[in-house]
């Protein structure tokens, strides 16, 4: 295979950042196994994909439904809601149907970014939507406190958001500390909404036998 042609087409900078992981784990400075640990970080991204892509539906999902049972379906032009926001997540709502007008709740949720869900899941919001409404929308977590309910959901959904832009951007995952817990982070925050959409998420994902072979 011609290495060197792919290593000057992907650019020499951003390929030596896998040659240099080589480096550091081998002493050696092999083109060839840099471009499989290239391949292997693009599949592993591409692997994510799935479950980030269940996990975002489920999430935000759970939280709108939880948002709903406080403010009504169509909560997005709801004033006491809008007014319980931050100005910068107020903005990040009406915005989205300034221009067009609102056009139900379907329309709105998948042009919310992963960050407002993250940031629904703060303590300002405890007494409104997560002591009444959590154990409804995340029913299997009855063991667990509200606070930690939320706590574990709102620090799984930073992690899971910093390596899905790594993933979204085309970034280097193989180097990052968080990516052996980024799954199960995954899999649990659906397992409290839903047995059978965790063990269908089991059932789909490549991610760790991806991480079962890894090349350096």
């Amino acid at each position: 295979m011609p290495h060197k042609a792919i290593e000057q087409t992907l650019s020499f900078s951003r390929f030596a950042t896998y040659r240099n992981a080589v480096v550091a784990h081998t002493g050696e400075d092999c083109v060839y196994t840099a471009l499989n640990l290239y391949e292997w970080n693009a599949k592993l991204a591409a692997g994510f994909f799935v479950p980030l892509h269940i996990y975002e539906v489920t999430l935000r999902n759970a939280i709108s439904d939880a948002i709903s049972q406080r403010y009504g379906v169509d909560w997005p032009t709801n004033d006491y809601f809008l007014n319980s926001l931050t100005s910068k997540n107020k903005r990040a709502i009406t915005s989205l149907y300034r221009d067009h007008g609102y056009q139900g709740v379907g329309k709105i949720l998948p042009e919310v970014k992963l960050f407002f869900w993250e940031e629904m899941l703060t303590k300002r919001h405890d007494g409104r939507i997560w002591r009444p409404y959590v154990n409804t929308v995340f029913p299997n977590t009855a063991h667990l406190s509200v606070e930690q309910i939320r706590t574990q959901l709102k620090d799984a959904c930073f992690t899971i958001r910093k390596l899905r832009n790594r993933i979204a951007h085309h970034e280097p995952i193989f180097n990052q500390a968080t990516l052996p817990d980024i799954y199960s982070l995954i899999a649990s925050t659906i397992a409290m909404r839903c047995n059978e959409t965790h063990e269908w998420l089991n059932q789909l994902e490549t991610v760790n036998e991806l991480l079962s072979n890894k090349v350096i």
